[in-house]
């Protein structure tokens, strides 16, 4: 199982709450229609929906375009992808505990050291659950 399926198996077991922003589910719904087109097998488009729903993925609406400029400047030189841009300017609007992005390349530590909000692969924030260092990077966010 990929560490992002068993984020998925959390949340829709309600012991986390994700939450995101809808050019992110967007991105999703393409790659998934693009891969069920390649493969020409729809019902992955429905199995995706249904999980979406079952992980109760909260899902607020694209932050404001003077936020995402804002953004823009503050952090195109240490994201390096101006597609990101919108998606970490709704994260940083939204004020989360931290970031789950298995694109640690964009969303790096110094991204996360600029914008004050903990960034963690699927990977790293399991690793961190199971050895009990994710409360102890959190600190006094949690």
């Amino acid at each position: 199982m990929h560490p992002a399926q068993a984020i998925m198996v959390l949340a829709s077991n309600k012991h986390l709450d994700l939450i995101t922003c809808a050019e992110v589910i967007e991105d999703i719904d393409d790659e998934i229609l693009d891969r069920a087109t390649k493969a020409n097998d729809y019902e992955l488009v429905d199995v995706c929906a249904k999980l979406i729903k079952q992980t109760r993925v909260k899902v607020m609406p694209d932050p404001p375009v003077e936020l995402v400029k804002a953004t823009y400047k503050k952090y195109l030189g240490v994201m390096r992808h101006q597609a990101d841009i919108p998606v970490l300017a709704s994260a940083i609007e939204i004020a989360p505990n931290l970031i789950l992005s298995d694109n640690r390349e964009h969303f790096n530590d110094l991204v996360a050291a600029r914008c004050g909000i903990h960034i963690f692969s699927s990977e790293e924030f399991l690793k961190g659950l199971v050895t009990g260092t994710i409360r102890e990077q959190l600190g006094s966010k949690r």
